[in-house]
């Protein structure tokens, strides 16, 4: 086996930061058969060089393991699929969303000797995928802002995010949406509403802890569709707070639906995210692929 930890250059944001030489000094000392190479981002673009030089390497049994957060993850995934690798995650973002579907408790690289390799879904949305939760409008223009107060001031962490919402709260917008929905018992459904937010999710959390699909699994081969239609305000301040904590699904306010694609269309370009990375489109396509990338699950 051939391990490549990447630590992504943005690195460092939690307690499971770990340095090049902390990584080799542990495999050596152990005297692991393994073979590892370290390897830290150093500039836009250096992360796909790096990855894509170790999937060209002359090696049967490959595994990357990310030291980064849900960005990096996303970038990762988007150069791993379709290809014959393992990828696996330690959490050194600032959100790190994707990592809250897997318990971290007590984690060292110790950890990384042993690894399960089973298969976990993506969605595809238009030409990408996406691992943990494509989202549009409120929360992306919440994403948006907290990046915003985030480039100001990085020391604010997940503080962020807080600030955000409470500013969006006074300037909320809706996009008139048509969806087109393939349910996951073989149904069809058809709509056209105004929406504040759209969440469609593989995993359970983004948004640096919001909780929009508690049920969610990442190796189910279903969609957890979430959509919250045009509602007095005066419940919003509520709805989040139940929304962050995934106590909202009773919510009159708020739908879940389990689909396998689906196909959102507006007449003007709306805000989105795919797994943190912010777009603008009109038409979003997507659906769920069973299966479609094998992932590290670690000796926890």
């Amino acid at each position: 086996m051939k391990k490549l930890f990447l630590i992504s250059s943005n690195a460092g944001a939690t307690e499971y930061y770990f340095s090049k030489n902390h990584i080799e000094e542990i495999y050596k000392s152990y005297n692991k058969e393994d073979e590892i190479i370290v390897k830290e981002t150093k500039h836009a673009g250096h992360l796909e060089k790096i990855v894509k030089s170790f999937l060209k390497s002359d090696y049967d049994d490959k595994v990357i393991i990310l030291l980064g957060g849900d960005g990096s993850l996303n970038e990762l995934v988007n150069l791993c699929y379709g290809q014959d690798v393992t990828i696996g995650l330690i959490p050194t973002g600032t959100g790190n969303d994707f990592a809250k579907n897997f318990d971290y408790k007590n984690f060292t690289i110790e950890d990384t000797f042993n690894i399960l390799k089973k298969p976990i879904d993506l969605i595809k949305i238009n030409d990408k995928y996406c691992i943990n939760v494509t989202s549009l409008g409120f929360d992306t223009e919440v994403l948006q802002k907290a990046y915003q107060y985030l480039k100001k001031d990085k020391s604010l962490g997940k503080r962020a995010y807080i600030k955000a919402v409470a500013d969006r709260i006074f300037h909320l917008t809706y996009n008139n949406l048509k969806i087109d929905l393939n349910l996951s018992d073989g149904s069809q459904i058809h709509f056209k509403d105004e929406f504040l937010i759209s969440a469609i999710c593989n995993g359970s959390y983004y948004g640096s802890g919001f909780n929009p699909a508690p049920d969610a699994k990442i190796n189910d081969g279903v969609i957890n569709l979430v959509m919250a239609k045009r509602f007095p305000k005066y419940v919003l301040p509520s709805l989040i707070l139940k929304y962050k904590k995934g106590k909202h699904q009773n919510s009159k306010y708020l739908s879940e639906l389990k689909v396998k694609s689906g196909l959102i269309r507006a007449d003007k370009e709306f805000l989105g995210n795919i797994d943190g990375e912010i777009f603008k489109d009109k038409i979003i396509k997507f659906e769920v692929l069973p299966n479609a990338i094998n992932w590290a699950y670690f000796d926890l």
